[in-house]
């Protein structure tokens, strides 16, 4: 009887064991192209100043920005990364940032986007966001020597 009830103890271990390994998926949105880069890929990478940087390299009509929105624009990075086309890239984005004062005195944001690029993390291949109508392209910029 002891045997018995060691191995009914054992199995329902066991099934409790591979139940908390495994992945769910049910409620992932397969829609989104958001991902988390880990460590070693944040490596492969420049960094965020360094990727902000190189987008700046670029000139207004490059980036087909007006010299005003070039001037003007704060440029934004989402370093956690955006995939497109089955590969990731980082994205910074060229808008102009409005604060406005709430009703309690607390200070809020707007942003209007003027221009969204990519890069891919071995910074071998810039992309620019291309909206034309209802439809996104992305275009590729020419690949400038990182320093």
């Amino acid at each position: 009887m002891k045997k018995y009830l060691t191995i009914i103890v054992l199995v329902c271990l066991l099934l409790s064991l591979f139940t908390a390994c495994t992945n769910s998926t049910e409620n992932a949105n397969e829609e989104t192209t958001e991902i988390s880069v880990s460590e070693t890929e944040r490596e492969i990478a420049m960094t965020e100043s360094e990727a902000v940087d190189y987008i700046k390299s670029y000139s207004a009509e490059e980036l087909s920005l007006s010299q005003e929105d070039y001037e003007n624009c704060n440029f934004m990075i989402n370093y956690d990364g955006k995939e497109i086309e089955g590969e990731r890239y980082i994205e910074i984005i060229a808008a102009y940032k409005e604060s406005h004062t709430n009703e309690d005195g607390s200070e809020s944001y707007t942003f209007d986007t003027k221009g969204s690029y990519y890069i891919r993390y071995d910074g071998k291949r810039v992309l620019k966001k291309d909206i034309d109508g209802e439809t996104v392209q992305y275009v590729d910029m020419e690949v400038k020597e990182i320093s």
